[in-house]
């Protein structure tokens, strides 16, 4: 089985991936890590980027250069060539995905950002992971340090609270205490998937 996990940053989703990992010991697959993983000499996804961006985005000692890459990708005019760099990237992280979940002998969870219909399609269920929004500024301002305005401009410019609930078959709501999420996932899972 595989299931799905969403919501936006701040909202919690570490904490239900982590209840997942230790008490139903479910294989935890996150895009973000995927996709960072590749970012090294030799690795033939950061090949194809260094023809398309340039042999700087490397550093010396053979991993990414970060700055470099977002100095090239980020501005108005970009938009172009980050469609290109997703078109490497994304492919080949949700190729690794699915085989990743075919390897699996219990349950997948794989969490993601950017829920698309190949990661639906991939998973048995999607969770939404909800938080309200004052308590998603709260926890960006103490764990990252972020001002309320960096919080709440991060918070905005990601996929609404809505469209992620239209994707989702179960909302988990982690506005509450660590227990509580808990206790709703433990229902779900001994409810709907452990039986």
């Amino acid at each position: 089985m595989t299931i799905g996990v969403i919501g936006g940053i701040g909202a919690g989703k570490s904490t239900v991936l982590d209840l997942l990992e230790s008490k139903y010991d479910c294989e935890i697959i996150k895009t973000d890590d995927v996709a960072k993983s590749f970012y090294v000499s030799g690795n033939p996804v950061f090949e194809q980027l260094k023809g398309l961006l340039g042999e700087d985005i490397q550093n010396e000692d053979g991993t990414v250069d970060k700055t470099s890459i977002a100095r090239k990708l980020y501005g108005d005019d970009n938009g172009n060539l980050r469609n290109q760099v997703n078109s490497i990237v994304h492919p080949a992280v949700w190729e690794y995905v699915r085989n990743r979940i075919h390897a699996c002998r219990g349950i997948s969870v794989v969490e993601t950002a950017l829920p698309s219909e190949i990661f639906a399609d991939m998973c048995d269920e999607i969770w939404f992971v909800y938080t309200r929004e004052d308590v998603r500024v709260k926890r960006l301002m103490a764990t990252r340090g972020y001002t309320e305005k960096k919080a709440r401009d991060m918070i905005h410019s990601q996929i609404g609270d809505e469209a992620y609930k239209e994707m989702a078959s179960f909302v988990i709501d982690n506005s509450g205490s660590r227990e509580e999420t808990a206790e709703a996932v433990e229902k779900h899972m001994t409810e709907g998937i452990i039986k």
